[in-house]
């Protein structure tokens, strides 16, 4: 009865560790107290140093879920104070207190002052200084012409930031910090060597942006500052990749290289030769190198001329019907002809067979079948001036200037009845993963990284640091919440709003 009386007792008792002495062992113990589960709210079980029962002290739910989050609370301090990342940061504000001792001397020069430290810093290095020398003068130097050009002054993250991507590494920074700003820092003091800085960002619309913003910074440091975009002459191209910072798009890059690499003359180059790589600063660069790492980009070349092949092909694929005429693999888009589907093709096609060396048509129909069951308008691609251009399934913009291979692009164009453009074969490929690592120093910036950090270190050996908010973050990160199909998601999504019960 008094274990009775004392389980429907409500009390709030601290959790801590209670210290008792068993009778055969000398020694002081601690026992933990613990929590069991009941079907209506948890009940604090705890040993009893004067009974051998056990007192079950019941909390209410609204102690209960306070107790609860402040016990998270404090597995968090604990996980964030032994965490390897924590101690990194911790190292980078040693660089922070060297920066702001240089703020007040900074301070006091002039525009025509502050613009000649590029040429001291210059001169420096070449009587055999290095980066790490002159880093902190450089980053307060920056911090300077930012505020006195943009209106901004970096913060002491945000100098952690710079120090992060100058030392080759990926800074995680939470949305709204100003990775833009971060950016400045560690494109300015690489570029002080001479060898050229590219940043580069996953748009047109970002890169020019970010080339006429942040430029300004680098303009008033009396560095030279160029932009890739779409459209550009050679000439124009190899103008902006000779100035200390070029700021451009993950595609043109890869474009500008593969052409390159295809250039018949030295005149035809437009990119720095014979070292056209030094260090790069990769904005979003978990979709850059990740996401999209390993696209192929390609340039083709015209290859054979059957293109009158493929309107009679896809007219033979509407003919056959799946599950009797042939099967589909989606794991790999993948066709294959049945026997009868064969019969029928070739039947239609007035030939004895499909695969004949000297009249061959299996490519042909197969495309076709592609092309009817994998390639939807609207979805893989739109039609707009009676061509067929393809939608980046990432990004759902339309890439005008890109074909799938191997006929697949033909056999599109034909289902649709459009212009057959000629076939193509590739003449230079490469990934984005394969481009970015003939960098010799490389780095980037996101809000989404460290959940890669596994894949950065295998393949590029670079590590993920997290770098702090300016100010305490006070959004509350939810779990994330998967569904098998779209409507349930919002269905979840009018619930928690009250729409519907």
């Amino acid at each position: 009865m008094a274990a009775a009386a004392a389980a429907s007792t409500t009390a709030v008792l601290p959790l801590h560790f209670r210290p008792h002495r068993r009778k055969d062992h000398p020694s002081l113990l601690l026992t933990p107290l613990f929590f069991t589960k009941s079907p209506t709210y948890p009940l604090l079980v705890f040993p009893s140093p004067s009974s051998k029962t056990r007192r079950h002290l019941t909390l209410s739910p609204v102690v209960s879920a306070s107790l609860m989050e402040t016990v998270n609370g404090v597995r968090k301090s604990w996980s964030g104070l032994t965490s390897l990342n924590n101690w990194v940061v911790k190292d980078y504000y040693r660089l922070v207190n060297s920066v702001n001792s240089f703020e007040p001397l900074i301070q006091n020069l002039s525009d025509e002052q502050l613009s000649a430290k590029t040429v001291e810093f210059r001169r420096r290095l070449r009587e055999g200084e290095t980066l790490a020398h002159i880093q902190a003068e450089a980053f307060a130097v920056v911090r300077e012409a930012a505020k006195r050009k943009l209106g901004m002054r970096h913060f002491d993250v945000q100098i952690i930031g710079g120090a992060v991507l100058h030392d080759g590494a990926i800074a995680e920074m939470k949305t709204g910090e100003g990775k833009t700003l971060v950016s400045t820092l560690a494109a300015y003091l690489n570029a002080l060597t001479g060898e050229g800085v590219h940043v580069v960002t996953v748009n047109d619309y970002l890169a020019q942006r970010d080339a006429e913003w942040m430029g300004r910074v680098h303009r008033f440091l009396g560095l030279s500052v160029g932009l890739i975009q779409r459209g550009m002459k050679s000439k124009e191209r190899k103008s902006n990749y000779r100035c200390d910072i070029t700021y451009t798009n993950n595609s043109e890059l890869g474009f500008d290289y593969l052409r390159d690499n295809l250039a018949t003359s030295h005149e035809q180059l437009v990119m720095r030769w014979p070292k056209p790589f030094h260090f790069a600063i990769v904005d979003e660069v978990d979709s850059v190198l990740i996401d999209e790492g390993r696209n192929p980009l390609l340039i083709s070349g015209e290859a054979n001329k059957d293109a009158a092949r493929y309107p009679v092909a896809a007219r033979v694929a509407e003919l056959l019907i799946k599950g009797l005429h042939y099967s589909i693999e989606l794991k790999d888009n993948s066709v294959e002809l049945t026997e009868e589907g064969i019969a029928l093709a070739e039947m239609a096609l007035e030939t004895s067979d499909l695969w004949d060396e000297n009249d061959p048509w299996a490519r042909f129909v197969i495309n076709g079948l592609k092309a009817k069951e994998f390639y939807k308008r609207d979805v893989q691609y739109i039609v707009r001036n009676g061509k067929a251009l393809i939608i980046n399934e990432l990004t759902g913009r339309v890439e005008e200037k890109r074909r799938w291979s191997e006929g697949i692009h033909q056999a599109v164009e034909a289902k649709e009845g459009l212009k057959i453009q000629a076939d193509s074969v590739v003449v230079a490929q490469i990934t984005y993963q394969s481009l970015f690592k003939l960098y010799p120093r490389l780095s980037g910036m996101t809000g989404t990284a460290k959940t890669e950090e596994k894949e950065f270190l295998k393949m590029f050996q670079i590590p993920v640091i997290e770098v702090p908010t300016n100010l305490p973050n006070i959004r509350k990160d939810l779990p994330i919440q998967a569904f098998a199909v779209r409507c349930l998601s919002y269905l979840n999504c009018t619930r928690k709003m009250g729409v519907c019960s």
